[in-house]
């Protein structure tokens, strides 16, 4: 769950992406897991779901490795539209990638980004697209 105003806009990295809405200060959690919002899936369910649900899935949601399975999080808001970047503005923290940190102060209108290699066993094969 993004804790901070945002909006979606065409991103030059890739078609669509998250925008703050606000300023945001070094330090300050940006996302934070919610799991009433940010669904969570066993690995076994895109193999059993409609294939145009599974595309969506393997687009939009994220890898995890918990325990001995596999699990995905879909995000529920414009999270899931945050791209990767080499040089990203936030950065995983928490017990379990709980929330993402903004590693620098980012001012509103800038598009919010992550690495995606730092917390989706998936990000291989996203960044070949």
């Amino acid at each position: 769950m993004l804790l901070v105003k945002s909006f979606l806009k065409f991103s030059e990295i890739h078609g669509v992406g998250c925008f703050t809405a606000e300023d945001i200060k070094a330090g300050q959690i940006v996302w934070k897991m919610d799991p009433l919002l940010d669904v969570e899936f066993d690995e076994a369910y895109l193999n059993t779901c409609h294939p145009a649900i599974a595309e969506f899935m393997k687009t939009y949601a994220y890898g995890q490795n918990t325990g001995s399975k596999k699990t995905f999080i879909l995000c529920g808001d414009h999270a899931r539209h945050m791209n990767h970047s080499e040089d990203p503005n936030l950065v995983e923290a928490g017990d379990g990638n709980a929330y993402n940190l903004a590693i620098r102060d980012i001012k509103a209108g800038e598009e919010l980004t992550c690495d995606y290699r730092a917390f989706d066993t998936e990000a291989i094969f996203k960044l070949k697209k």
